[in-house]
C-alpha cells in the first residue's frame, strides 16, 4: 500500500515537471528566444547540460563552448578570372550622312516612287513634278530660236551682198558698216536664245527630283498634288554604309565614358546580331529635362542591317581586367584607413586582412592586393567578426561573376 502510494506522489510530481517545461518552452519561443525545431533541441538540451557535464573534463567543456559560440557565415572562394563591367544605355540608330530632298524648281508633284525604307541608288528618280509648264517653255524656246537663226541668217546673207556692192564702189562703206552691224545683233540674238532653250530644258530636268547618292530613304513629307516651292523638303536620303548610335548617359556614369571605348549594340529588328563599334563623340554638353549627355557610337554597316530611326541597346564596356581577383562588393567593409575583408583561416577562426581595392561595382570589386587564390571571404555574417572568432561555412560559392 505504502509502495502504491509513494509511486502515485512521484508520477504526480513527474507530470507537474513535464507541464512546467512545455509551459516555459512555450513562453520562450513567443519572446522568439526559441526559432525552430532546432532552437527547442538547444533548448531543450540546456535543461540538462547542467548534469552532464558534471564530471567531463575541462578541455572537453571548452570546446563544447567554443564549437557553441562559432559563427555561421557565408564565404566566397578566391579565384583569378576575367572581368569586365558593361554600362547599359540605349539610343537611336542615325545616318552619318543625312540628305534632305527639295525639288530646285517650283510645281505641282505628279508623283512619287518611294516609300520609306526604300534603298535608293544614285541618280535613280524619287519624285516628279508637273512637266507641262515645263514643256512649253522648252516649246516657245525652241520656236524663238528657229526664228532668230533665220534671221541671222538673212542678215547674214544682206551682209554678203552689201559687201560686194561696197566692193565694186555700189555703196559707202557707212552703209555696209550698218548691214554688218545687222548681221552680228542677228546672230547674238540667236546664241542668247540657245542659252534660254538650254535653260528651259535644265529647269524641265529638274522637274525630276533624283537621289545624290545611295542611301535609304526616310518619312515621306510631301504628297502628290501638292505644290512645292525649293523650301519645301521632300524626303531625306540616309547614307547606311556607315551609321551612329546615339546614346543617352545619364549624369551619375558621365564619368564612366571615355572615347575609344568598345561597345555592342543590339535592335530587336535583328534578334541574336551583335554590332560592335566605339565611341566616337562625346558631346560637350548636358541636354534636356532628363539631364543626359549623348555619347555618339560608330557602327559599319556593309549590309545595311541598321536603319536610320531604329531603337538601339547598347553595353559600353568601361573597364576590363584579365586574370584578376575578384569578390562580391558585399564583403567589403569601409574602414578610415581603407578597405578590409574577413577572411575564414584553415583554424576555422575570423582574420581581418586590409586590401587594396582597384575598381568597384555595385555587385563586384577587383582586388589588387591583400588576397591570394583559394581564400575564404566572408560575404554573410549574422554579427560583426573579430579577429580570432571562431566560425562555422555553411556555404561557398566558387562561381565566376557575370557583368
Amino acid at each position: 500500500m505504502k509502495k502504491n502510494t509513494k509511486a502515485l506522489i512521484i508520477g504526480f510530481i513527474a507530470l507537474w515537471v513535464v507541464i512546467f517545461s512545455l509551459m516555459w518552452l512555450k513562453t520562450l519561443t513567443k519572446k522568439g528566444q526559441i526559432k525552430g525545431l532546432a532552437s527547442l533541441k538547444q533548448a531543450v538540451g540546456a535543461m540538462f547540460s547542467k548534469g552532464k557535464t558534471k564530471g567531463a573534463k575541462p578541455e572537453e567543456i571548452a570546446g563544447a563552448e567554443e564549437q557553441k559560440e562559432a559563427v555561421p557565415v557565408r564565404c566566397y572562394k578566391v579565384a583569378p578570372m576575367d572581368f569586365k563591367d558593361d554600362l547599359p544605355a540605349m539610343g537611336t540608330v542615325k545616318g552619318v550622312l543625312e540628305i534632305p530632298l527639295k525639288f530646285e524648281v517650283n510645281g505641282v508633284i505628279d508623283s512619287i516612287n518611294f516609300r520609306e525604307g526604300d534603298v535608293i541608288n544614285e541618280g535613280e528618280i524619287i519624285a516628279s513634278l508637273n512637266k507641262k509648264d515645263a514643256q512649253l517653255k522648252i516649246d516657245y524656246a525652241k520656236s524663238k530660236l528657229e526664228s532668230a537663226k533665220a534671221q541671222a541668217l538673212a542678215a547674214k546673207k544682206k551682209y554678203e551682198m552689201y559687201k560686194n556692192l561696197y566692193d565694186v564702189g555700189g555703196i559707202i562703206k557707212a552703209k555696209l558698216e550698218e548691214v554688218e552691224l545687222e548681221a552680228k545683233s542677228a546672230g547674238e540674238q540667236a546664241k542668247s536664245l540657245e542659252v534660254e532653250l538650254k535653260s528651259a530644258e535644265s529647269e524641265f530636268r529638274k522637274t525630276d527630283l533624283c537621289a545624290s547618292r545611295e542611301g535609304v530613304l526616310g518619312a515621306r513629307e510631301a504628297e502628290i498634288g501638292e505644290f512645292v516651292t525649293p523650301n519645301n523638303k521632300i524626303a531625306t536620303i540616309y547614307d547606311v554604309s556607315e551609321v551612329f548610335v546615339e546614346l543617352g548617359i545619364v549624369e551619375k556614369d558621365i564619368d564612366k565614358i571615355t572615347l575609344g571605348q568598345n561597345v555592342a549594340v543590339t535592335v530587336d529588328a535583328h534578334s541574336g546580331a551583335v554590332f560592335n563599334g566605339k565611341i566616337d563623340y562625346i558631346y560637350p554638353v548636358i541636354e534636356g529635362k532628363s539631364r543626359t549627355l549623348t555619347a555618339k557610337i560608330k557602327l559599319p554597316n556593309p549590309d545595311a542591317q541598321l536603319l536610320p530611326g531604329m531603337f538601339a541597346r547598347a553595353m559600353i564596356t568601361v573597364a576590363e581586367f584579365s586574370n584578376a581577383i575578384v569578390i562580391p562588393s558585399l564583403s567589403l567593409n569601409k574602414k578610415d584607413e581603407g578597405y578590409t575583408v574577413s577572411v575564414v583561416s584553415e583554424q576555422n577562426k575570423a582574420l581581418i586582412k586590409p586590401v587594396k581595392v582597384e575598381y568597384v561595382t555595385t555587385d563586384y570589386s577587383v582586388i589588387g592586393e591583400g588576397l591570394s587564390e583559394g581564400d575564404l571571404v566572408v560575404t554573410d555574417a549574422p554579427q560583426e567578426l573579430k579577429e580570432e572568432m571562431p566560425v562555422q561555412v555553411i556555404e561557398v560559392q566558387e562561381n565566376t561573376p557575370t557583368q
